[in-house]
């Protein structure tokens, strides 16, 4: 606020001192400038310290000064300098037909007064009226240019704003998803294992007494569904505590998580990503990986990211069988994969790999924003 009253302070100032210098130069066959003369002067400043809550007011105020001036006969000061500000400013609070309609009026009046005080018309018309018509229509362009310049900026933040918003949305709805299937991961692991334990409980109970060679195949049953529930919970755990802070500096704990034969190959000249970039880097590693362990078991899996110009390359590649993973990434957690790169601008490609095993491929611009 305070720059904004220094702004028109100034302009003020340099109006009413620029007026004041053109009347001293008492140019011309006129009357000698009095005390009124500097009055209008400096009442030409004072009215723009309200130029921007009353731009049209300020326009037909300083409109009548000038020619309240002129009608007293005083020496020339032009029209663009008296008047320059104030077509400005309207121009810049969107009043530009006002400020046209005051600048057609007053070369009118000015032309006419002229030539009625027998002013060579040659030089009126020739040079005169068009520099300074030109001039005038200058500092309108000049005020319209600027409030175009900030209408632009204000509809590319409100687009950014919403775009912003849209992208959230989308984020929110990929992680709800996400959370979906680790509930499904869950209740699968957990629902099957309870069932193999109710069923061979039941044999174990029944054979106790009578058979115990039984009962303890049937408890060995039980010991082995719950070592691999126990471990099936203990990797989907372990990716709901990393998904809470998702990240290139997340990705040493998740491989651990998920096990040995993951190997990581990240640059060191990767440099910081965008937040939202790193995020999907993270996820689309957690998923592909993830998604090798549940379908190819223990294999070798390489995680190998490359910077590609404005570009981040992601490729994760497991060492198991031609026709292991989930055919054409049909699966719900590679399809929510390949959607989460596209937000971004980028693009992926995944299958079975012709060297063997099967392979997840993204490429993402560095420069995305939340899709932004």
């Amino acid at each position: 606020m305070r720059r904004v009253v220094l702004i028109d302070i100034t302009l003020g100032v340099l109006t009413a001192t620029a007026v004041a210098i053109a009347i001293a130069a008492d140019l011309g066959d006129h009357r000698r400038p009095g005390v009124l003369a500097y009055g209008i002067a400096v009442a030409l400043g004072v009215v723009l310290l309200v130029r921007r809550r009353f731009p049209r007011l300020v326009l037909l105020v300083s409109a009548f000064l000038l020619i309240a001036y002129y009608v007293r006969d005083y020496p020339p000061i032009g029209l663009p300098v008296p008047i320059g500000a104030a077509l400005f400013s309207a121009a810049e609070a969107g009043r530009t037909g006002w400020a046209a309609t005051v600048t057609a009026a007053l070369l009118g009046i000015s032309t006419v007064a002229r030539l009625i005080d027998d002013e060579d018309a040659a030089y009126l018309f020739g040079y005169e009226l068009l520099v300074t018509a030109t001039a005038m229509a200058a500092t309108i362009a000049l005020g319209d240019g600027l409030r175009s310049r900030r209408l632009l900026r204000a509809e590319q933040r409100e687009r950014s704003q919403r775009e912003r918003e849209a992208h959230e949305r989308q984020l929110a709805g990929a992680i709800q998803a996400e959370r979906l299937e680790v509930a499904r991961d869950v209740h699968d692991a957990v629902g099957h294992t309870l069932t193999v334990v109710s069923l061979h409980t039941d044999v174990a109970l029944e054979a106790v007494d009578e058979d115990p060679a039984a009962a303890r195949r049937a408890l060995e049953h039980v010991r082995t569904a719950c070592d691999a529930a126990s471990a099936e919970l203990r990797r989907t755990l372990g990716l709901i505590r990393i998904a809470d802070a998702p990240g290139l500096r997340a990705l040493p704990a998740l491989a651990t998580d998920l096990g040995p034969g993951i190997t990581l190959d990240v640059p060191d000249d990767l440099g910081p990503l965008p937040p939202v970039v790193d995020a999907a880097v993270f996820r689309i590693v957690q998923e592909a990986v993830t998604n090798a362990r549940r379908h190819a078991g223990a294999v070798p899996v390489t995680v190998r990211l490359r910077p590609v110009g404005d570009e981040v390359e992601v490729e994760v590649r497991d060492e198991g069988p031609p026709t292991n993973g989930t055919p054409d990434g049909a699966g719900l957690g590679l399809v929510g994969l390949t959607e989460r790169v596209a937000l971004l601008g980028g693009r992926t490609e995944i299958g079975p790999h012709p060297g063997g095993g099967y392979r997840v491929w993204a490429m993402i611009p560095t420069t995305a924003v939340a899709p932004r």
